[in-house]
């Protein structure tokens, strides 16, 4: 039987947080809004978020990775609701070209709406809170554009707000030729960074570059 069912150390009445809830906690803490984070490190920081419901069962002491991608799996199938990851668990493995691997999960927009709506009961719940340093890394890619001459034209006029291509990929240090899967990636970082920061502003400044850029090929 999953040891995972329960995570009765974490709370004193009746269970009120779902075992796939703690993974998009760590999913966020381990920075899955802006980047891929490997399916082990989701794993540990579910153990050190809730130990008895993510450990194995003969050795405790140990972080079960098992359950953890299973959650991540469904998570990614929409299971619980909408489609709240992408990615999936695979090998790291070495080839003539070096070190790739296939492994890696990323919020997305629907995963960072709903963590907006949850993370104030799971931090209530579990004691946890974001680690400091993916937070001010966030920040930091944040104000950097904050600070890029496209977004101060952007608010001295919205509606007349035209940029070239050369000045977004600029912006979002990708290559004007870039595959769409970079420029789409790029944007979803920032969106979700500029969501979970609160950062309405800079996030309507976001949607109105990627629903541009189309148009300036």
């Amino acid at each position: 039987m999953r040891r995972a069912q329960s995570v009765n150390s974490l709370m004193t009445t009746e269970a009120t947080i779902r075992n796939w809830e703690i993974v998009m906690l760590a999913l966020q803490v381990e920075g899955a809004q802006s980047r891929r984070v490997h399916t082990e490190d989701v794993a540990l920081r579910c153990f050190r978020l809730a130990p008895d419901a993510f450990s194995w069962l003969k050795h405790p002491e140990y972080p079960d990775k098992e359950p953890v991608r299973k959650d991540l799996t469904r998570l990614r199938d929409g299971q619980y609701g909408e489609q709240f990851v992408r990615g999936r668990a695979g090998l790291t493995k070495k080839d003539e070209g070096g070190t790739a691997s296939t492994d890696g999960w990323q919020l997305t927009d629907a995963g960072v709406e709903w963590l907006l709506a949850n993370q104030g009961r799971l931090h209530h719940e579990i004691g946890a809170r974001p680690a400091r340093t993916n937070r001010q890394d966030d920040l930091k890619s944040l104000q950097r554009v904050r600070k890029h001459p496209l977004y101060t034209r952007y608010e001295e006029n919205p509606n007349s707000f035209a940029p070239a291509l050369g000045e977004l990929a600029e912006m979002l240090r990708c290559r004007v030729d870039s595959d769409e899967r970079i420029w789409s990636s790029r944007f979803a970082s920032l969106r979700n960074q500029a969501r979970l920061a609160g950062q309405t502003s800079l996030l309507a400044f976001l949607e109105r570059c990627e629903t541009i850029r189309p148009s300036l090929r």
